[in-house]
């Protein structure tokens, strides 16, 4: 039988510095565009990934001299290759496991951005849909996780990295234990 404890030690395994599970009904409230339950109705739990971004790949913004290792390696690196890489793995896992797994990349596609449409990316398939591509936020799903907690100036924070870190997340049908939301505080 597959377990929560089971899952976060694949994810670590895999690649992921933090692993969290939240349960999808965490997410009622959010709008329809960023609503994973409209992805995969029948999932029962969402598990967030973190992946940390080392404080070196910094060091040539601060310096003034070498811009690109964030850019290609902190950003673009972990949510283009690196992450996704991962969360394949962690699919074919729990899919082996008899169940069924969505991954749920960092990836922001761009919106249509004709003059009398400004921001649709698309129409709506069937009525009462929202249009495709669904693109859930990152930082709500961890907080869902219980991973950390948002700063003052949005971007998230978890106790591990302070803000130095990426997400993805991939949607599954097994019910696995959620952790509890974070209450403590970050310095």
């Amino acid at each position: 039988m597959l377990t929560a404890k089971d899952v976060k030690k694949m994810a670590r395994e895999y690649g992921a510095d933090l692993v969290g599970i939240a349960s999808m009904d965490r997410f009622a409230g959010a709008p329809k565009r960023q609503d994973p339950r409209y992805i995969f109705p029948e999932a029962k739990s969402c598990i967030v990934m973190a992946f940390r971004i080392p404080r070196g790949y910094f060091r040539g913004i601060e310096e003034g001299t070498y811009f690109s290792a964030y850019t290609s390696m902190g950003y673009a690196g972990i949510n283009e290759v690196f992450a996704p890489a991962v969360i394949r793995r962690m699919c074919c896992y729990v899919e082996d496991h008899g169940y069924e797994a969505v991954p749920l990349p960092n990836i922001y596609l761009r919106p249509n951005m004709s003059w009398d449409k400004p921001f649709n990316r698309s129409i709506p398939v069937r009525e009462g849909l929202p249009e495709p591509d669904i693109m859930i936020d990152m930082r709500v799903a961890a907080f869902a996780a219980g991973l950390g907690e948002y700063g003052w100036s949005k971007v998230f924070l978890t106790p591990e990295f302070g803000p130095m870190q990426r997400f993805a997340a991939m949607l599954t049908d097994y019910e696995l234990e959620p952790d509890p939301i974070f209450t403590g505080k970050i310095s």
